[in-house]
């Protein structure tokens, strides 16, 4: 749980600076998860966008295979994000698309891997609020 939390921490804080390059997000997450969180990053800066505030989290553990080689683990959050906005990186200025979602459930896939946990997958179920 520790690492979905701190991959999340991670992301608002580069998704909080113009000048990030995402790196730090590569201690938390893999494969998938973390090549669209660097393309959602990509797109923010093209757009001369910043995030502001912090996106709440309600996770849950929802199953571990400690035998599977290598382990793995699933987290189930809602993910609330009516308190992280984008802003004009330069004004300030709200830019929140109108049919933004604001909470959603999400699906974190986790592997054990060099002794600590990374998120390879992160699925977005747009279809169900929480």
């Amino acid at each position: 749980m520790k690492t979905y939390q701190d991959w999340w921490q991670a992301q608002a804080e580069a998704f909080g600076r113009t000048d990030s390059d995402g790196a730090p997000l590569e201690a938390y997450s893999s494969g998938r998860a973390l090549s669209d969180a660097l393309v959602g990053l990509r797109q923010l800066h093209d757009a001369k966008l910043v995030m502001t505030g912090t996106p709440r989290n309600s996770a849950v553990v929802k199953s571990i295979d400690l035998k599977a080689d290598p382990q793995t683990a699933v987290i189930e959050d809602c993910v609330d994000l009516s308190a992280w906005r984008r802003v004009d990186a330069v004004t300030g200025a709200a830019k929140e698309p109108a049919d933004r979602l604001n909470r959603y459930v999400a699906t974190a896939s986790l592997r054990w891997f060099q002794a600590h946990w990374l998120i390879y997958d992160f699925k977005r179920e747009v279809d169900r609020t929480c």
